[in-house]
């Protein structure tokens, strides 16, 4: 698995990429497409932040406890409030 930088992102066939929101992968072209606009497929990013749970969170961020219990991503390295 691996984590986009986007928002409700769309996740590529390739298991490698992703695009922003309304957008569709043509990874045979390296394009993420909506209508005439066109940009570059995003590569995944293989978090290797491991949390206390076992789950784990891309590089430069930080595992957070949240107020249910869960655990997750907190965009900035080393910024857990306790």
């Amino acid at each position: 698995w691996g984590c986009c930088p986007y928002p409700k992102a769309v996740c590529c066939d390739d298991g490698e990429h992703c695009c922003p929101q309304g957008y569709t992968c043509d990874v045979s072209a390296g394009t993420c497409d909506r209508g005439n606009t066109q940009s570059e497929l995003t590569e995944l990013s293989v978090g290797i932040v491991s949390c206390d749970d076992g789950s784990y969170c891309p590089t430069g961020t930080t595992c957070c406890k949240l107020s249910s219990g869960d655990w997750g991503c907190c965009p900035y390295p080393r910024s857990c409030v306790l």
